[in-house]
């Protein structure tokens, strides 16, 4: 994904012609329409997201491999898998049983990191110096 990114962009740039990835379409009815489907679906995202049309994602997949291999490193993919199976189908019913204690730490968690970030902006944004804003002229 990150080569896809770089390439694309580097075309931009140097004149090179973008990666073409070319859409999957059956012309006949099958039984694999809908996985077909879903793996065309599949694929254009991909390639919108690799070629940075969609940045936002492509941060996010690249910290979120970022923190699997992290996480991986202390631990075999076994133990994760485990530990994983076992959050699915404890944290439904612990929410369930204990949703007003739950809902009111969310709540007030959501309200200090918001505090937080109040104080942050005023005392470390808010003094970065920014130039003066020019006016766009529209022609």
């Amino acid at each position: 994904m990150l080569i896809n990114f770089i390439w694309t962009n580097l075309s931009r740039l140097i004149d090179w012609t973008p990666p073409h990835i070319p859409d999957i379409r059956l012309s006949t009815e099958s039984t694999f329409r809908y996985f077909l489907a879903k793996l065309d679906w599949f694929s254009y995202k991909f390639y919108e997201i690799s070629s940075g049309k969609d940045f936002i994602y492509l941060i996010v997949a690249i910290s979120s491999l970022w923190i699997l291999s992290v996480i991986g490193t202390y631990m075999s993919s076994l133990s994760l898998l485990y530990i994983v199976f076992l959050c699915a189908h404890t944290l439904p019913v612990f929410y369930e049983r204990y949703e007003k204690e739950v809902d009111y730490f969310a709540n007030r968690s959501n309200r200090d990191l918001k505090k937080l970030y109040r104080k942050f902006d005023s005392k470390v944004l808010n003094k970065i110096p920014r130039g003066p804003v020019k006016d766009r002229k529209y022609k």
